[in-house]
């Protein structure tokens, strides 16, 4: 939809300059004759490259979850679809997101359903997303379907953010471990051996052994850089290829400790997923679809998931398609097997969701434990090592003397 600059002059006769979006000039001048404005002259306008690329087309999936959560409650409220946008538009802390809300707005004002003009914004609404309000629309609950869709977006962002907070220590203790090595190893060793050695006395095992390591990391470390570089690019690049992704996913998930919150974000996406999905009126193949195309997170239990369907179609039940494809746990199977059986398809899913929920955070959680003890070995080690090998020279002058 293309956006124009404007000038208008309001009910005071004053000059009023803006920018909006409209389908074209008689568009534009009726959206200004609601607001009290006289259209004086319009034109086109182009955004550039950086407010275009870097900060007017930045979509954060909170802006989205507002979007969705905003929009249920004034539906719910009793307003109809154009007013509802309308509100959000102006309401929408994120510009960018009032832009997109603005074209939704105009495109089901030229006679296209809400589904057929969000799914024009491939980049910003999913295909879940779609599939969801796809399924609200054509069984009137669209504001339920927004409302637990803006929930389990709302919960993808919890647990990334519990994820990201998990890494930030491990990520500083390497830090710290890198630069004491860097600061020690490579500049105050060597400085005090070569004194030391100019003093005649004789260096310990332990000494010549970090010494040994120092030489030779500052000897290669262009090569040792390269190949660490090299080798990260190459693992990237596998996984990116459908194979090569499979296999270092499925040997992710045998990791210990890493590989239980693999699994658990994983079913709890696919937990979360189906009863959303489920509980929205969509077909049992149109659910299995969605869940295939990388939204587990884990491209050898997407292929497993893919493997469930095919069994699916060929007749078997839920439970028992996962149970051949095999990837799955037993607590999955058997919640699933006794939903199938009782007809509460959704509430098992649901409180499986529930419950890996929980397990995920638990073994972030138990991971943070284990990194904390782990790390302060680590560092306790490498100081001791490094320590021992400074002093232990020192020890033998005192003792000379």
């Amino acid at each position: 939809m293309p956006k124009f600059r404007y000038q208008a002059i309001d009910n005071t006769g004053r000059l009023v300059k803006g920018s909006t979006v409209a389908a074209g000039d008689q568009e534009l001048e009726g959206k200004l004759a609601k607001k009290g404005l006289t259209l004086v002259a319009a034109q086109p306008h182009i955004d550039g490259f950086l407010s275009k690329s870097i900060l007017g087309e930045h979509f954060r999936k909170r802006d989205i979850i507002e979007f969705y959560h905003r929009l249920y409650q004034t539906l719910e409220l009793g307003l109809p679809m154009l007013s509802a946008l309308e509100e959000n538009a102006v309401q929408l802390p994120s510009r960018p997101m009032r832009r997109i809300v603005d074209e939704i707005r105009i495109a089901i004002e030229n006679g296209n359903t809400f589904t057929a003009a969000i799914s024009r914004f491939p980049k910003v609404f999913g295909k879940l997303d779609l599939a969801i309000i796809r399924m609200g629309e054509e069984t009137g609950m669209l504001p339920k379907c927004l409302k637990d869709l803006s929930v389990f977006l709302e919960w993808k962002e919890e647990i990334r953010s519990t994820v990201k907070r998990a890494a930030i220590y491990p990520s500083f203790v390497i830090v710290v471990i890198v630069a004491v090595i860097g600061v020690w190893v490579g500049y105050v060793l060597p400085q005090l051996a070569e004194l030391l050695v100019q003093m005649g006395v004789a260096l310990p095992a332990m000494t010549r052994f970090t010494l040994g390591l120092s030489h030779f990391f500052k000897s290669w470390w262009v090569v040792i850089t390269l190949s660490t570089v090299l080798s990260g690019i190459t693992v990237y690049l596998i996984q990116r290829t459908d194979k090569g992704g499979e296999q270092v996913h499925r040997y992710a998930l045998k990791l210990p400790i890493i590989g239980g919150v693999i699994s658990n974000i994983a079913m709890a996406r696919l937990s979360h997923n189906f009863a959303t999905m489920y509980q929205a009126g969509m077909s049992i193949n149109g659910i299995f679809e969605i869940l295939s195309e990388n939204v587990l997170g884990n491209r050898y239990l997407e292929r497993q998931l893919k493997n469930a369907f095919d069994a699916v179609q060929g007749g078997d039940s839920i439970s028992d398609s996962f149970e051949k494809a095999g990837g799955f746990p037993p607590l999955l199977l058997g919640a699933v097997r006794n939903g199938e059986t009782t007809g509460t398809l959704d509430v098992s899913f649901k409180r499986l969701g529930i419950y890996y929920d929980r397990e995920a955070k638990r073994t972030v959680q138990t991971m943070i434990a284990a990194i904390e003890p782990m790390s302060i070995i680590m560092l306790g080690g490498i100081f001791g090592f490094i320590i021992l090998s400074i002093l232990l020279p020192l020890y033998d002058v005192i003792g000379n003397f």
